[in-house]
């Protein structure tokens, strides 16, 4: 499982390298994830016209003090039965790396829709507390765990252009993630880059992502490597 990630990073990394001598770049960040207390960037790489591989990292502080309106509105929400588990933090972060699939056929256009399909890793850190049901008299028992979920989070989007410089997208995504994420507490459970999964309904998180990007010079990447070098 472990292999997954570097596995990623080596096709993007190769993918880059056979683009063009001279690629453009853009820097972002997802504006909707921030009422739910989440920060992000991400890097896109436009090496051809219809091939965009794209690094997006992140953190959560605490999901359960944020303010989802997105998510309240795409995933039910419930905070009644949980199996007895009374969250007080999730948090934790994670790093995307994918691609979007651009469907255009030059560079010229620059409002065309998109594909994407990220492998998303994740960590998962739960802190609370715990009454079991079965007791007559409930005493609380203090539950903490950290923990690594991997999952896969296809994705359907538009891109605009605001200005020479500048653009934004809206993107919908759907988060698959591994069976693992069933040893997280309770039913119902947040995921860093993946969103609210339901344990009972077996639920896939829907995610309403909006990233402004900013372009910035032309870079080029070395594949062996992997660090950022002017051209």
């Amino acid at each position: 499982m472990k292999r997954h990630p570097l596995m990623i990073l080596c096709i993007l990394s190769f993918l880059t390298a056979k683009g063009q001598s001279d690629k453009t770049v853009y820097l972002g960040m997802n504006l909707l994830q921030i009422p739910t207390l989440t920060v992000n960037g991400n890097m896109s790489f436009e090496i051809k016209p219809y091939l965009s591989p794209t690094i997006d990292l992140g953190y959560t502080f605490n999901y359960s003090k944020g303010f989802d309106f997105i998510g309240d509105a795409l995933t039910p929400h419930c905070k009644c039965a949980n199996d007895g588990y009374d969250l007080k933090n999730q948090s934790g972060g994670y790093l995307k790396l994918g691609v979007f699939l651009n469907l255009r056929k030059d560079f010229s256009r620059r409002n065309y829709p998109f594909i994407g399909l990220f492998l998303t890793n994740s960590f998962v850190h739960e802190n609370g507390i715990y009454l079991p049901p079965e007791q007559s008299i409930p005493i609380e028992i203090q539950v903490n765990q950290t923990k690594y979920i991997i999952g896969f989070s296809p994705s359907l989007g538009y891109e605009l252009s605001l200005t020479e410089r500048l653009k934004s997208n809206i993107e919908f995504q759907i988060s698959l993630p591994s069976k693992k994420y069933q040893d997280l507490y309770g039913y119902r459970n947040y995921i860093p880059g993946m969103g609210l999964v339901s344990y009972v309904n077996l639920e896939s998180k829907i995610q309403i992502i909006n990233n402004l990007h900013t372009l910035t010079r032309t870079i080029k990447v070395s594949c062996l490597s992997c660090f950022l070098h002017d051209s």
